[in-house]
């Protein structure tokens, strides 16, 4: 799944919170090659929900990585487990790696 893909599943909602599997993204970095951005998820700390990570975020993000968003692919940060799919779930973007 790619930025292009998550764009095309939710076009009008830029300030759509990610979640991986139920779980909100509370942070991201880059990934190991060009155009891979891990997704945490995992082990929020007390107060992590004011930094809950919106579609917007990421997107800004992607632009200053440069890269076409057909060729930005998301990872969760532990496990290095490729996300490639996407479904709604009551207003909710879920991310997973199945």
């Amino acid at each position: 799944m790619t930025l292009t893909d998550i764009l095309n599943s939710c076009e009008e909602k830029p300030s759509v919170i990610l979640t991986i599997e139920n779980n909100p993204v509370w942070d991201y970095k880059e990934g190991k090659d060009r155009g891979d951005i891990l997704l945490i998820s995992e082990d929020p700390w007390e107060g992590s929900e004011l930094e809950y990570v919106s579609l917007a975020e990421i997107k800004a993000y992607a632009d200053d990585l440069e890269v076409p968003y057909n060729e930005i692919t998301f990872y969760t940060e532990a496990d290095y487990e490729q996300l490639i799919t996407n479904t709604w779930v009551q207003d909710t973007l879920v991310l997973s790696h199945y």
